[in-house]
């Protein structure tokens, strides 16, 4: 017999009711949606009939509309154990060392994708985003193995299906990833009019500008007493220099995180180690352009679109910037910033705009912590 859960519907209501929430007529139709998988989801099927195919459901629009709230909401009311909700990297991170293993094997994504679903129904992933060309190549494949093994796909993004991977090399060859999600999820505009990241009103209350460096020592230090100065710690095999360390809190500099060899696994550990991170001297990036052009066409054996963009001063430091907030805010863990300009013209460039505006959001959000 199935145990089903409170509707989805209905909660979300109740938040409305409670003043939790302000009416949205973009979140109502994303809650409809929803609440429809979770009753298909919990609907008996007797053992003679064949399953009926599922399609999940994929929410996009801009910053600050809730579609992780309403994710979040789902996936917690959802009435199975065979579920699971990750970050996208942490997910084809773990792929990626799968595959490794499976070195030599046939088909190893199928074999990959039978795995997943033994434990796995519903697969849930926040901020859906595709920057790698080799997650982008393998995730055709990918999706339709999971498909075939009835995994059900609940994913939130910014970016519509048809914006993913837009100015990627070898675009062409994961057109097909956009097919699949297009026929396996009910593709849901959350667009809205209201920013719910000021529900409860704007404050800067873990972020500063151009506070001195002494004043935002003191911040540390302060909180922290029996802090180390001055050190560094191994992150991955590499020394990484820290300003200050306490048992669950590290403040360093700006450029010693994000400049030169660190990634997302660097950010990925520091997460784990540290509820709190205090990045000092971060400066506004993309204010000017290097003076390098990138034409995009046939580079390096790789394809994409023909389009001209500019490379911009530190573009290579927001990206990590980016993935350390990603990692972060995902893991809930807290973000202290003492940056040269207030949060939304911290990164002035175009090329890393769209990517960005996550950032900001996140950062935005932190703030009422």
């Amino acid at each position: 017999m199935t145990v089903h859960s409170p509707q989805i519907l209905s909660l979300y209501q109740a938040k409305i009711d409670t003043g939790e929430l302000c009416f949205d007529a973009a979140q109502q139709n994303a809650v409809k949606a929803l609440n429809t998988l979770s009753e298909q989801l919990q609907a008996d099927t007797s053992w003679w009939q064949k399953a009926t195919l599922i399609k999940g459901v994929y929410l996009y629009g801009p910053v600050g509309r809730g579609k992780s709230m309403l994710m979040d909401l789902f996936y917690k009311n959802l009435a199975t154990t065979q579920k699971q909700r990750l970050h996208f990297h942490h997910f084809i991170a773990q792929v990626h060392a799968q595959l490794s293993q499976l070195q030599g094997q046939k088909n190893p994504l199928i074999l990959i994708a039978k795995q997943w679903a033994k434990s796995i129904r519903v697969l849930c992933f926040d901020e859906f985003f595709v920057s790698d060309i080799g997650d982008a190549m393998i995730m055709a494949r990918l999706f339709n193995a999971l498909f075939e093994q009835g995994v059900v796909l609940v994913a939130t993004s910014n970016a519509k299906p048809e914006q993913l991977y837009y100015n990627g090399l070898q675009r062409a060859r994961f057109l097909p990833t956009i097919d699949l999600i297009n026929s396996h999820c009910h593709i849901i505009n959350v667009a809205g009019e209201d920013d719910h990241r000021f529900r409860y009103g704007k404050s800067n209350r873990h972020y500063f500008i151009n506070l001195p460096n002494d004043e935002f020592n003191k911040l540390f230090t302060k909180q922290y007493p029996q802090a180390t100065k001055n050190q560094s710690l191994q992150v991955h095999s590499r020394a990484l220099p820290y300003l200050f360390k306490a048992n669950n809190a590290l403040m360093i500099d700006f450029m010693a995180l994000c400049s030169g060899p660190r990634n997302a696994h660097d950010y990925m550990f520091l997460a784990t180690q540290f509820d709190v991170l205090y990045v000092s001297n971060v400066p506004q990036m993309g204010v000017k352009a290097t003076g390098k052009i990138i034409v995009h066409g046939i580079e390096d054996s790789y394809q994409r679109e023909k389009q001209t963009l500019d490379e911009h001063i530190f573009d290579d430091e927001v990206r990590r910037f980016i993935a350390l907030v990603d990692e972060f805010y995902d893991c809930h863990k807290l973000l202290v910033i003492n940056a040269q300009t207030d949060i939304e013209h911290l990164y002035k460039g175009k090329k890393l705009s769209f990517e960005y505006a996550r950032t900001q959001s996140r950062i935005v959000e932190m703030q009422n912590w």
